[in-house]
C-alpha cells in the first residue's frame, strides 16, 4: 500500500512539474513577442540596395542631366535600420532600387551616400503625382552594428536634389 501511494505522490508531482513547465514556456513565449505595432518588413516590402560604385557614378551623372522619369524625395526619416524615403513620382515602389557607392565618410558623423534610382524598365509616361514609401535596410550593404550616428545623404537619381537625414533625426534638403 505504501509503494501505491508513494507512486502516486510521485506521478502527481511530475503531472505537476510538467504543467508548470508548459506555463513557464508560454509565458516566456508572450514576453519574447514583438511589442511594437508595425511588423519589421519583410525582405519583398524592401528597396532593393546594391553596393556598386559603378551603378552610384552612373544614376550621378544621369541626374545631372534629368534623364528619365522624374521624382522627388518628399522626405526621408529613419527607424533603426531602416530608411523611410517617401517619394513622389515614378510608376511603383517596386521600381525604385538604392545605390550605395561602398564609401563611408568616416569624419564625425560618419556619411554614407546612396542614390535613388527609378527604373521603369519599357514603361514610360509614368504619373508624378503617385506617392510611395520605399523602405531601404541600410545593412543589406553596411553591415549589422550601431549606425545611429550616421548621416544619409539620399541623392535623387532623377535629378539634381539632395536629401540629408543627420543623426538627430533632423532633415535638410538641397534642390
Amino acid at each position: 500500500m505504501k509503494t501505491h501511494s508513494i507512486l502516486s505522490c510521485f506521478l502527481t508531482i511530475r503531472k505537476l512539474s510538467a504543467v508548470l513547465s508548459f506555463a513557464l514556456l508560454m509565458a516566456l513565449g508572450a514576453c519574447n513577442q514583438d511589442s511594437g505595432n508595425d511588423p519589421a518588413p519583410s525582405d519583398k516590402d524592401l528597396t532593393t540596395l546594391l553596393k556598386s560604385p559603378e551603378e552610384y557614378n552612373r544614376a550621378m551623372n544621369a541626374r545631372a542631366k534629368a534623364e528619365g522619369p522624374q521624382f522627388t524625395i518628399e522626405n526621408v526619416t529613419r527607424e533603426g535600420n531602416i530608411l523611410t524615403v517617401k517619394v513622389k513620382g515614378g510608376c511603383s515602389p517596386e521600381s525604385f532600387k538604392a545605390v550605395w557607392n561602398g564609401v563611408e565618410i568616416m569624419i564625425y558623423p560618419p556619411t554614407i551616400s546612396i542614390a535613388l534610382i527609378h527604373d521603369a524598365g519599357e514603361v514610360s509616361g509614368c504619373p508624378t503625382d503617385l506617392e510611395h514609401t520605399l523602405k531601404i535596410d541600410i545593412t543589406k550593404v553596411v553591415g549589422d552594428g550601431d549606425h545611429s550616428n550616421t548621416t544619409f545623404r539620399v541623392y535623387n537619381g532623377s535629378k539634381v536634389q539632395d536629401t540629408t537625414l543627420n543623426p538627430d533625426g533632423s532633415v535638410s534638403s538641397n534642390q
